[in-house]
């Protein structure tokens, strides 16, 4: 009665793995309870089942394979809902990246822009240092010379004083 078995098609087709080996089972059960009915492939030699039989074995089959069907629906729209939301949070998460990628390009240019006011601050300091040494020595001589000067006048005010002594 069965020229071809209607469940053999379904293991040629590729599904995903998770999918794969609930439908493998199933698929098995079919076979099995089609080949105890007496309409499976490996049993051509007895005589054919009563009508009946042929109906519940039928009404089963499509119960079974309407199952099958319903499940692997499910499976698929869970597996599209799952996509759904690794898609949207790969997208966040580019997003993020994009955006931390900004940071560290701004944390960059400010690092830079710190390093060079530090560096103009120590040439600052340096130059200020430099200019007190020279101010400094530039002191000690104007007072060494204006020593000497005061020094000098204040002996030739002496030698004055002695020579223009007044007399009493």
């Amino acid at each position: 009665m069965f020229e071809e078995n209607p469940t053999s098609r379904y293991l040629t087709r590729s599904t995903c793995p998770a999918e794969s080996q609930e439908t493998n089972t199933a698929i098995s059960n079919v076979l099995g309870l089609q080949e105890s009915l007496g309409h499976g492939p490996a049993d051509n030699s007895e005589g054919s089942p009563t009508t009946s039989a042929f109906s519940v074995n039928s009404t089963s089959l499509q119960r079974h394979l309407l199952s099958l069907k319903k499940q692997m629906s499910r499976q698929k729209a869970e597996y599209e809902a799952k996509i759904t939301s690794l898609q949207q949070r790969n997208k966040d998460l580019q997003s993020e990246i994009k955006d931390l990628h900004s940071n560290l390009c701004q944390q960059r240019k400010w690092y830079s822009l710190v390093e060079i006011k530090m560096r103009n601050a120590e040439r600052a300091r340096e130059d200020a240092e430099r200019r007190n040494e020279m101010l400094q020595k530039e002191m000690e001589e104007f007072f060494d010379t204006f020593g000497e000067l005061t020094n000098d006048m204040k002996k030739a005010e002496r030698k004055l004083f002695k020579v223009f002594k007044p007399v009493d």
